[in-house]
Parts: structure tokens; C-alpha cells; sequence
């Protein structure tokens, strides 16, 4: 069995699943969230099967208590002890976001990963913590297992030179200030699942929408990655729930120089107090803006599309044309109105939605006339994380560039 953890800034995510060999057959058995949003904790099951989980182990999951991440960690390791018939963990997969130039593709941890990505910690100060502090726990908890890293930046380093350059001198270049791009994880699920679910090849040109707390496009190219709006950390691109996105440098600088704010106040704003939450006021959930009345929440939202719609217009251009343009994130895959808002941006190009496909979150959201596909997908990281993982070959246990 592989062991599958994703974790965020405020929530868990797992997932158990069975596999054959070569990745064929991938199965989730299991899978669930532990978050701890306003100082409630919820452990929810969201999917088990039967045989797997007794309903008194839902009972237990939904009685736990944690206030932190490694709380969270520590209740999900007791949880997965007091199974009847104890699952036998192969390899402990996790969603690591920042992998840096060392690593294009999964590999398995050592002490040596271990202190190559604890030195990428400042470029994802969000999540990068929190991720290695769960390797640590789960490490001492199955000894036995491979632990396996797969990087949100892996899916990236197909990028053309041009894509992953900064303007800055070649010195600093060297040393990796450069554009990475994330939510690989995502794209490279949509990348195998679209052409399945479609009964063939997925379009040569394609933009995905990867829209949830973290915001982010991705243009495809016979589905490989070419451009994408995040670059040296998760902070650029759009704007996000509680991120900026990208802004001027010289307004980081004048925060720093002129108005006195220390680095931490100034990472904390932009990447905790801004985005769609500073911008409104209200909330960073697009879904609860879509239902205020306010007029900083209305701005909020324009904003937000005016700038998903400004980055589809520069990565058609890379691109040359597009065929396909694929909403998945929460938000992306849940949230009609949002969609809605931009594919009109659009109608100019020809582009028609269908009104009932996608009130109902459909796979084909776009009318037969349309000049560009439209698709809605769900992503699912944890099954991609266990795929990728069940075809790692010991052979390949780290690859650098």
C-alpha cells in the first residue's frame, strides 16, 4: 500500500491506496482531511471502503482534537495504528512544493534531500515547513517504508530557457533565482486524466486554470508544460486567497524602506493579508464573495478575473492559439459563476459556454459552436502523487539536474 500526504497551511490531506505493479490499477481504499480552521479541528473520511474502514473508525476520526499541524500529523498516524487489520505501508508519499533545480522528477528521502529542502524553506515559507515537519514524523513512525518526495515544481523544468529566466544578472541566475512554476502536481493529473476521460488525445494547446486557495495557469503543449504564471515561489501570478500575486519589486521595497516594515511584517502581508481577503476584506473564498454585497468584495472579484483573463491572453499568445482551456482547483472545478465571468471575457473569441453543463460542473462545459473547448475537472494530487510514486524505480532514486 502507498500512503499518500498532502499537506497545506491549514488543512491535511491523505490518502491509502492499493496498486499493481507498474502503477497499474491504482485503488484508493482510503482518504480523508484534517483541518484546523478558527481553532476547530475537523477529521473528515471522505471516501473508504468498507472492508478497509469499520464505521467506528469514522466515529474515531471525527472525535479527534488538534490545533496544529503536527497535532494533525501525530492524530492521522494514531488513527491509521488502530486499524483491525493493520495495512502494510510500502512507501509514504508527500507533496513537497518547492523542489528547486535539484529535482525534475520524484525521488525517495535521505538525509541528503532532507537538507536540501529544508534550504528551500524561504521560497515556500507557507507550506515547505509544514510538509517536511510531516517526513520527520512519518519517517520515525514507518521506518521500514520508502518515503518518496514529488515536487510541485517537477512538472515545470520543461520549460524552455526563455520561460524560466529572470531579467537579473547571471551570477544570481547560477544560483537559482529563477522561475520554477508550481502546481505541477495538479497539471500532471489533468495532463493523464483529460485524454481518458475523453476517450483520446488531449488537445495539443491547452491552458489550465488551476483556481483554489493557491491560484495558478499552466500552457500546455502536446502536454508539456511551456509557460505558467507562478515563477520563483508560489507568492507570484495571480492573485490568491491570502497571496498577493505578482507586484511591482520597487513596491516591496518602498514597504521595507520608506513605510519601516520588518522582512517578516512584510512577508506576512504578502502572503497572509492580501489577495482576494485584502482586497475585500471579507473573505479569500471566492465562493463567499460571490454571496456578499459589499462593494470591496464585487471589486475583489473583478480584480481577480481582470487578472486570470490578462494571463490567458499572454499564454495564448505564447502558445500560439489555444484548443482547450481546462478550469480544475476548488474554485475551478466547483464554482460556476466564476467560470462563467470568464469565459465571457472571451465571447469575443468565439468562445460559448453551455449554461447547464456547467451549472452542473460537467466535464464538457462548452457548446458545440465554440472556438475553444471548455472543460471542468476536478484534480485529485493524492492519486497522482501514488501513481507517481508506484512507478518510481528503485534504479532512479534521485534525479538532479
Amino acid at each position: 500500500m502507498i500512503l499518500v500526504i498532502n499537506s497545506g497551511s491549514s488543512s491535511l490531506k491523505f490518502g491509502l491506496f492499493t496498486v499493481a505493479k507498474a502503477g497499474q490499477n491504482l485503488e484508493c481504499l482510503c482518504r480523508g482531511n484534517l483541518s484546523w480552521i478558527s481553532g476547530r479541528a475537523d477529521f473528515s473520511i471522505t471516501h473508504h471502503k468498507p472492508v478497509i474502514v469499520e464505521p467506528s473508525l469514522i466515529a474515531v476520526a471525527s472525535g479527534m482534537n488538534f490545533n496544529t499541524v503536527e497535532e494533525a500529523y501525530q492524530c492521522l498516524c494514531r488513527w491509521l495504528h488502530q486499524f483491525k487489520e493493520q495495512p502494510v505501508i510500502e512507501k509514504v508519499c508527500y507533496r513537497i512544493v518547492h523542489g528547486g533545480h535539484h529535482y525534475n522528477a520524484p525521488v525517495f528521502i535521505d538525509e541528503s534531500v532532507m537538507t536540501k529542502l529544508e534550504a528551500l524553506v524561504p521560497l515556500a515559507p507557507l507550506h515547505q515547513p509544514l510538509a517536511l515537519q510531516g517526513v520527520r514524523i512519518f519517517r520515525v513512525q514507518y521506518p521500514q517504508a520508502l518515503h518518496v518526495a514529488c515536487f510541485d515544481t517537477a512538472f515545470h523544468r520543461s520549460m524552455p530557457q526563455v520561460a524560466q529566466t529572470f531579467a537579473l544578472p547571471e551570477d544570481l541566475r547560477v544560483q537559482g533565482v529563477k522561475r520554477y512554476g508550481f502546481h505541477g502536481l495538479s497539471y500532471h493529473y489533468v495532463v493523464t486524466r483529460l485524454p481518458k476521460l475523453l476517450s483520446g488525445e488531449i488537445p495539443k494547446r491547452v491552458i489550465v486554470a488551476h483556481l483554489g486557495s493557491g491560484a495558478s495557469l499552466c500552457a500546455l503543449n502536446a502536454g508539456v508544460s511551456v509557460a505558467t504564471t507562478m515563477s520563483f515561489s508560489p507568492l507570484d501570478g495571480l492573485p490568491m486567497a491570502t497571496r498577493s500575486g505578482a507586484i511591482d519589486a520597487a513596491a516591496v521595497l518602498y514597504l521595507l524602506k520608506e513605510m519601516k516594515f520588518s522582512l517578516d511584517e512584510v512577508s506576512d502581508i504578502l502572503n497572509t493579508r492580501s489577495g482576494l481577503l485584502g482586497l475585500s476584506g471579507v473573505s479569500g473564498d471566492v465562493r463567499e464573495l460571490l454571496q456578499s454585497d459589499s462593494e470591496e468584495a464585487r471589486h475583489a472579484l473583478d480584480f481577480y478575473v481582470y487578472r486570470i483573463c490578462q494571463e490567458i491572453g499572454g499564454l495564448m499568445a505564447i502558445l500560439q492559439g489555444v484548443d482547450a482551456l481546462v478550469f480544475t482547483g476548488g474554485a475551478g472545478a466547483h464554482c460556476e459563476q466564476l467560470r462563467k465571468r470568464i469565459c465571457a471575457q472571451f465571447e469575443w473569441l468565439g468562445v460559448r459556454l453551455d449554461g447547464a453543463a456547467n451549472k452542473n460542473n460537467e466535464l464538457a462545459i462548452s457548446e458545440e459552436e465554440s472556438t475553444i473547448a471548455l472543460y471542468c475537472l476536478q484534480t485529485d494530487e493524492e492519486w497522482m502523487m501514488a501513481k507517481l510514486s508506484a512507478d518510481l524505480s528503485a534504479a532512479n532514486t534521485r534525479v538532479e539536474s
